[in-house]
């Protein structure tokens, strides 16, 4: 399915927006928002997902389904066995390939669809274990023709209105979406605001877009002294599977094999004793709000530099879920549970 007129059917509510070679994508339109309408503090101040080079958007785009890439390019089609074994950087090229305007989804972007869907009380299902809802099985997606034994990804868009929030399908589960954000050694390391969803910016590894958080909620240069991390509260076992982990500003307990990883559901997620947490961290579901009850759990390394995976993958179960977030793996990783979200915003907004 690859021309507008195959799509019209397809879009219903949705919209249809055009890479700079008149391919369509299926997007969801999110308009602006207040932190304070989400809950988030007591200030009037638009929601980081929606400032780019210090001007505030009146709305930006999503992706309604899991991408699929084809000709190098990423895009948002119903009934697609999603996009797989994608690297991090792959994943940022083939959105930037579309042309302006066209990202990976970013940190920010991610962070308001999750306190929307708080704010609003879903709790949208998904594609949790092999094809179906491990809450309700009776939800099945469309297997996809292309897996191969033991691999359960669905077809993008097949699983039905529980598997979609706002409008966007498939964000529970399926496989992991790639999001722009990383920590370097449990520093939590974002672009600011929406910065990058301008077109081409560098994300890689040694580039100085990338900014570290005090707790007052200031952004500073990486590795300044009292920047927010992730740090372990207790060592975990040297096999891997889970050890508790907190928000500080120090890291204690640095890591020095790649097997063990800290996980923690996201609604019990706490800060070490004396660190403020700001509202940019729960803008960009780093943090809870005033939700405490999870859908989803986060995990962490404090070793190098890990991109971040959001929303979980077709095995996961319980510990998928929108605020399902995952600090444990490099750049270079890529498996068959691994895809992404293309977004966009039109640069005459932000020029």
């Amino acid at each position: 399915m690859s021309s507008y007129e195959d799509l019209r059917g397809a879009a219903a509510n949705d919209e249809i927006i055009l890479d700079d070679m008149g391919i369509p994508s299926v997007m969801v339109k999110i308009p602006l928002v207040y932190l304070d309408e989400l809950g988030i503090g007591s200030a009037h101040v638009p929601h980081p997902a929606f400032i780019i080079n210090d001007k505030v958007v009146p709305y930006i785009y999503v992706s309604k389904y899991i991408n699929v890439v084809k000709n190098n390019r990423a895009y948002s089609l119903p009934n697609q066995d999603p996009a797989n074994c994608i690297t991090f950087d792959r994943a940022v090229e083939v959105c930037y390939n579309k042309g302006a305007g066209w990202h990976l989804m970013t940190a920010a972007e991610w962070g308001v669809l999750h306190n929307l869907i708080t704010a609003a009380g879903l709790e949208p299902r998904g594609n949790t274990s092999q094809g179906k809802s491990h809450i309700k099985a009776y939800e099945r997606g469309v297997l996809s023709p292309q897996n191969p034994a033991g691999v359960y990804r669905t077809l993008t868009g097949t699983g039905g209105k529980n598997w979609e929030a706002l409008g966007v399908n498939d964000i529970v589960g399926n496989v992991h979406k790639w999001v722009v954000a990383r920590l370097v050694n449990g520093e939590i390391q974002i672009v600011p605001n929406n910065n990058a969803a301008i077109h081409n910016t560098d994300l890689s590894e040694n580039s100085a877009a990338w900014r570290a958080i005090m707790p007052n909620g200031t952004l500073v240069a990486p590795g300044t002294a009292g920047t927010l991390k992730f740090d372990y509260t207790a060592t975990p076992p040297t096999t891997g599977s889970t050890g508790n982990f907190c928000l500080s500003t120090t890291v204690s307990m640095q890591q020095t094999t790649e097997d063990p990883y800290g996980a923690k559901d996201f609604g019990t997620l706490t800060a070490k004793s004396g660190v403020t947490v700001p509202d940019l961290l729960k803008a960009l579901a780093f943090f809870p709000n005033s939700d405490k009850t999870g859908r989803g759990y986060f995990y962490m390394r404090n070793k190098g530099e890990r991109l971040l995976l959001r929303g979980g993958n077709y095995g996961l179960g319980g510990d998928a879920g929108e605020a399902h977030g995952s600090f444990p793996l490099p750049r270079s990783f890529s498996d068959v549970n691994v895809g992404l979200f293309s977004a966009f915003v039109d640069p005459a907004l932000y020029a």
